[in-house]
This record gives structure tokens, sequence and C-alpha cells, in this order.
């Protein structure tokens, strides 16, 4: 069986991509902690960014927990990272890091922490004991947390910082991605801590206006969900597409009205070209119904985004919940209030932006969905997709409510203004990423998506289902969407801030990533001056992002021409002033001709090349990319930011 997949992976993709398939497959038999190691021997030394000017940081308070043991070079690392905000123009009030667990001198199990996530520290501690900030704020939270809670000349760590952020701006907390600390003492938390945590959560709230109850996970008294309040006046929109689907249907109704608890919500089914038969049957279902009901009737090609736009048109609600109709509510945890309070609750929040559930395979334990991650690799995926809603998921993904990038459109609530100034969904995108490109534009206008784990229903998707890589018709299709996504979201090109670049971006599995290419940076080398020709056809596909892990550039496009591949391109960045050389990593995308639509193998046609600036001049740099020997303008551009001398 081996063998006869080898030689049709040579035969159909070449020999050099049955050598990156070989070493990927035994890159993961190797365990996460052998990976883990050898991040921290061969990989964890040339990332570090350092600065000796520690003067830089002596207006912060260092807070480190009794359970934590700092780095030795901790001052260096904090001192480089607000260095290189400054020069980026930013600074941050707060700032925390990731951190790993230590047992006699054995280094494991690393925590790599979203960054800052409003919603998931409200639910549990994921930042942990270890933060930096600057004076005035903590004196400001210490006080205020004196204000709400009695006894805190000794204050917890996590109290404290709940108080701190609480006085913070969202865009004054900063995260390095980089292991600072070791936990050495591995504690439950009491019941008292507990008790005493979700108070102080409570009154917070309290204190900014905020109504909500605290309550505590079912599972891990360390976790809460906060169960914000609604009013009379809010009435949530519940918009269906569907077609020639009369018993899922009627499943998803009645399940509805068996468990929701508010009244004040109305449902719009949209129809886009039933059978008579299966619409007579839509339309008495409806009628049947207790709560008001419209039904849109249209015949036209299925466009999910323009059905759900169509309801959203009709709707009278101030909130929007679109919901596939083989979506089965179900019984919840929560005594105290019911599933469309959460979300209804959450997307009402100021900062909250597209509302998500974790969904089920009916009658099952088996996760289709707590979230939606943009890796880098393989783009969108939901994480943890078929694994068992047990305990051995990590860091409480399937448990604590997390925000993330974005949340699948089969369960989504959002508040009516929002979702018009996000612009709906776009119907362009009438298939797949029209959930995804809805949930990006939220958070580039600010908003925090949020997965509400204490809401749970089931999904009525096939558990067999696969994803659509298999299908190359629907592959295509995909693979077109993505890339209409990725251009309208450019700064969000295989980006996500809550996912850390050092966890796995091939896999679902929340492991320690075993690849890592994404976090070496190589320094450019200084040449001379070189001819520069005109732009050429290749040079379109360049493309620059600027990093979220360090201040530092990443350059990625693709260099083919037809059949022919450019490997390993030399990449040129100058001006006037300075000319620097590297050479670029080709990378394997087995479907990258999937994805650009065209038939012959160009596997390792993408190109990637992490870029140490730190001896660079400052300035705006022009790219170059080397073609058969000559250099081609790409027409793209880079700010390099001055940066002082290292010493």
């Amino acid at each position: 069986m081996f063998l006869s997949r080898a030689f049709e992976i040579i035969n159909e993709e070449g020999f050099r991509t049955f050598c990156y398939a070989l070493k990927q497959k035994l890159r993961d038999r190797k365990s996460e902690e052998t990976v883990y190691q050898t991040y921290i021997s061969k990989i964890e030394p040339q990332v570090k960014l350092k600065s000796n000017s520690v003067d830089k940081i002596s207006d912060y308070i260092i807070v480190c927990d009794d359970n934590a043991r700092l780095v030795s070079d901790y001052k260096e690392i904090l001192a480089g990272y607000v260095e290189a905000a400054e020069r980026s123009g930013k600074s941050y009030d707060y700032i925390y890091a990731d951190m790993d667990k230590e047992s006699d001198g054995h280094r494991y199990a690393p925590d790599c922490k979203p960054d800052y996530s409003p919603d998931t520290l409200l639910s549990f501690d994921y930042i942990g004991g270890v933060y930096a900030v600057k004076k005035e704020k903590y004196y400001e939270g210490l006080g205020l947390l004196k204000n709400v809670m009695e006894n805190q000349d000794n204050p917890d760590k996590y109290a404290l910082s709940l108080a701190i952020l609480s006085c913070c701006e969202n865009d004054k907390i900063g995260h390095i991605h980089h292991i600072v600390a070791h936990e050495t003492d591995i504690s439950e938390w009491s019941e008292q801590r507990c008790s005493s945590i979700r108070l102080l959560k409570q009154k917070l709230l309290f204190s900014k206006g905020i109504e909500a109850q605290v309550v505590e996970d079912k599972k891990h008294n360390n976790i809460s969900h906060i169960h914000y309040g609604i009013s009379k006046e809010d009435l949530v929109s519940i918009v269906i597409p569907s077609r020639d689907n009369p018993k899922i249907l009627e499943c998803c109704l009645r399940s509805i009205q068996k468990y929701t608890a508010i009244e004040n919500y109305e449902i719009i089914v949209v129809d886009n070209g039933s059978n008579d038969s299966n619409k007579a049957v839509y339309e008495r279902m409806l009628k049947g119904l207790e709560v008001p009901t419209q039904y849109i009737y249209e015949n036209r090609d299925f466009n999910f985004s323009y059905m759900c736009n169509a309801g959203a048109e009709k709707a009278h609600g101030n909130l929007l919940l679109f919901l596939n109709d083989d979506i089965e509510i179900i019984g919840q945890e929560y005594d105290d209030t019911d599933w469309i309070s959460v979300l209804a609750g959450q997307a009402k929040q100021s900062w909250s932006g597209a509302v998500g559930a974790k969904l089920l395979y009916p009658d099952s334990s088996y996760i289709q969905h707590i979230g939606v991650v943009n890796y880098e690799t393989s783009c969108f995926a939901h994480l943890y997709a078929r694994a068992q809603d047990d305990d051995g998921i990590k860091a409480y993904r399937n448990y604590a409510d997390y925000n993330c990038l974005c949340v699948t459109g089969a369960c989504i609530m959002i508040e009516k203004d929002k979702f018009s100034k996000a612009g709906g969904f776009k119907e362009e995108l009438s298939v797949t990423h029209n959930d995804v490109d809805i949930c990006l534009s939220l958070y580039e206008n600010g908003y925090y998506n949020v997965l509400r784990n204490d809401v749970v229903l089931y999904h009525h998707e096939s558990f067999s289902r696969g994803d659509d890589e298999v299908d190359d018709e629907k592959n295509r299709r995909n693979m077109k969407a993505r890339e209409l996504t990725y251009k309208s979201h450019p700064q969000l090109e295989k980006y996500d801030p809550f996912y850390s670049p050092l966890l796995t971006q091939e896999k679902n599995d929340y492991g320690f990533n075993r690849g890592i290419y994404s976090v070496i940076y190589v320094k450019p080398k200084n040449v001379q001056p070189r001819k520069i020709h005109g732009n050429n056809e290749l040079c379109e596909t360049i493309k620059i992002t600027e990093s979220g892990f360090r201040d530092d550039f990443q350059l990625m496009g693709f260099a083919y021409n037809g059949k022919k591949v450019y490997y390993n391109p030399v990449i040129l960045i100058y001006n006037d002033n300075a000319s620097y050389q590297i050479k670029a990593r080709s990378l394997c995308d087995r479907v990258f001709h999937l994805r650009k639509g065209v038939e012959e193998n160009i596997n390792f046609a993408p190109f990637y090349c992490g870029i140490d600036t730190a001896d660079m001049q400052g300035g705006e740099y022009n790219i170059a990319i080397c073609i058969d020997g000559k250099y081609y303008n790409t027409g793209k551009k880079m700010q390099i930011l001055l940066r002082k001398t290292r010493r």
C-alpha cells in the first residue's frame, strides 16, 4: 500500500513532493514532547528578540506568581518587546507572554496563548500569573480591586489581572509569543478561590454598568460563564435558509419551540425554490407555530449569503440568529437561562461581534464546531473537528468561552446594526467562506467574535462527510472562495490573532507546531545595487505581511510561470541608500493547482521568508524578485522603522 502510494505521488506530483510528503509523515510520527524539546534546543535561541536597554522597562512592575519561575533573560526579552513596540508607534500598559511547565529541570507542556481575548479571560485565567504592568495602571487596578473586594493586601494574581485589565484599553495590551516563565507548582483551585473570583467578576461587570450573572462551569470550577441580561425590548429574528427539507426543518422548528424559554423571537424561513408539495408543507408548518413567522420564497440558484441577507432585510428584530435547517436545539446544562438568551446577551455587548455555539454531531459526544482557526497552511478549519468532547482537549477549548477569529454560519448571532456595519454576507461567496468573511469584517471593525461553549446544539451534518479536500470540484470552489476572502481581507491572510503561530498549522488538535518554519527569521545580506528590470507577470503574486509574531516582516508569494516553478527564489529589498538580498524558502502546497485553477503540478510555487530587520537601515524599500538571473521590480514596498542598535 505504501509503495503504490509512493509511486503514485512521484508519478503525479514529482519526487520533490514525495520527499516532502515522506518528511511530513516522519515528522507527524514524532511526539509533541520530542517536537517541543527540538524547539527548545534549536529554534528558541534564534527567535528571542532581546535588548540590553532594560531602562526601557523601568516604569513597569513585573508580577510573577509563587508557582512560576521567570527565565533568566526575562527583562531583556521584555525590553526588546517594548523597544520593538516603540519602533512601530505602539505603547503597552500590560504585557503577558507564553509559559510552559517545569519539573526537576525538565520543560514540557508549552502554553501558547492567544492575543488579548477579553471573553476568554472572563471565562478562565488563560494569561496566568506572570505579566508586566505600567506602574500607574498597576496601582489603578489595585485601587479598583480594593474598592470592590475586601482583604486584598496580598491579592490573587488572577484577580489583580482582571482588575488591571478592566482599566486598560484593549490596544494597550501586548502579548509576547515566547516562553518567558515556567510553571513549577500545579495545584487545583480551592472552592473558596473560585467563589471569590466569580464574585469579583460580577462586581467588576456591575461597576461598568453591565448586568450579568457569573455561572460556574459544570465540569471545571475554575471556569466561569457570563450570562448577560437582555431586555423585554430585545427581539431575536431567527433566519433559517431551507429548501426541500421538510423533515429536517420540522425537527429544527420543534426543537426551537421546545427548548426556548424567552417569547420574544420570530422565525423567518428563506426558501430558494422548494417544489410545490414541500412549499405547501413549509407554509403549514410555519402557520402552526405559536410565534411570529415569515416565509420568503424565491426560486433561484442556491446562494447561502443571498438567502441570509434576504431574511435579515425582512427581520424585525435587533438581533439576528442565522441557523442552518439541520440544527437541533437540545436541553442545556444551565437552568437559570436558555440557549438563545446566552447568545443574545453576549451579542448585545458593545465589544461582541459574531457569537457562535458548540455544535456536536447528533446523539453523540463528537465535536462538529468549537471555533474556526485561520491556519497558516490549510487556511480556515474547524478546531478539534470529530474529536471527543471530553477532558482530553487542551486549554479548556471545549469548555471555556473563547474569543476566536471566526465561528461557523450554521449557528451565528449578530446584532443587526453590527451586521449592517460589516456589510452583511458577501453574495459572491455563495456556498462557503461567507461566514468566515463576515467574521473577518466584524473583527476588522473592532469587534470580538465569541464561541460560547456553554451553549451546546446538535448539527445534523454527516459525520462521514469529510471536508471539501476529498472532491476536486468542491476543492476548486473552496479554494476560489478562500482567495476571494483573502483578497477582501489581505491583512488577515494566514494570520489569526487568537491562535498562536507556535501551534500546529496543519492538524486540528491544538498541538505544538511541528513545522515551526514561520518563526525562523533570516538576516538579509547587504549587497551592491542590482540592475532592476520592469514589472514581470510573476511579480503580481508577491505579498507582504507584517508578522503578528514579531515586529519583523514576512514575505509570502508564489513564483511560477506555466509549468515552471522558481524554487527558493532570491528576493531583493532595496532603495537609494541600501540593497539587501535574501533567499526565500519554497513551501509545498499540494492543492495549490486547485487554488489557482491550473492543471499543472506547481506544488512548490508558494514561497516564504521571514526577515530579521534588526540590522537594516530604516526607511521605505522596494521589493524585486530574481527570475532567470534578472531582478524584476514587483511594485511592492515595505516600511522598515528605524531601530536602535542592540548592545
